[in-house]
């Protein structure tokens, strides 16, 4: 009987501290209407935007996700910033386009991990993201020729794709990881007033 009692012990005792200050996050489908939706897993975890309500590694980015323009011409540009700013550890991701591209298939370029108009003035995507190893956070960016984005749909507003490939570690070339299920659905009439929880 003891034996019993202990075991169930440890088994409530187990449960409760696998418990995750949130909920495990879902992919959302992959749609072409402007729903305002982003999802990417990477190392088996999926995220998503997420408006700051813990730790911010968005910085000035007070949403879960924003569509940036600027620059003057022929490197004006269109960026997609997302970030996870509602859990212990945040993430972020930029995916940066020439201002206007049609949809298609195009392969993307090495990063030099800038925003704005200080980045490489190609198609490409970068991220920060945690890394339980070092306790700290570390930066991935497409890898020239091995990661692809696809524009499902760019008219009205609304800009849809999905993304996938290798990406590379900024402070260590060799190291990878591999992207099979970035997709997002943006409608920028919408996109500022839509909510992130």
């Amino acid at each position: 009987m003891k034996t019993l009692l202990f075991f169930m012990s440890l088994l409530a005792i187990t449960a409760c501290s696998n418990n995750d200050e949130t909920p495990q996050r879902k992919l959302p489908p992959e749609t072409q209407v402007g729903a305002n939706t982003f999802g990417v897993t990477i190392n088996g975890k999926v995220y998503v935007p997420r408006d700051p309500t813990g730790v911010n590694v968005g910085g000035a980015t007070p949403k879960g996700m924003r569509l940036f323009g600027g620059g003057i011409p022929p490197n004006n540009y269109t960026e997609i910033v997302v970030v996870d700013g509602a859990s212990a550890v945040g993430f972020k991701l930029t995916i940066h386009l020439p201002v206007y591209i049609p949809t298609g298939l195009y392969l993307l370029q090495n990063p030099n991990f800038q925003n704005g108009i200080d980045s490489t003035p190609f198609n490409n995507i970068f991220f920060r993201i945690w890394d339980n190893r070092i306790q700290n956070y570390v930066y991935f960016g497409s890898m020239q020729n091995e990661a692809t984005l696809i524009i499902s749909r760019r008219d009205s507003g609304i800009i849809s794709g999905k993304f996938f490939g290798k990406f590379w570690r900024y402070d260590k070339p060799n190291e990878f990881i591999t992207i099979t299920d970035g997709r997002f659905d943006i409608n920028s009439f919408s996109l500022d007033s839509h909510p992130f929880p």
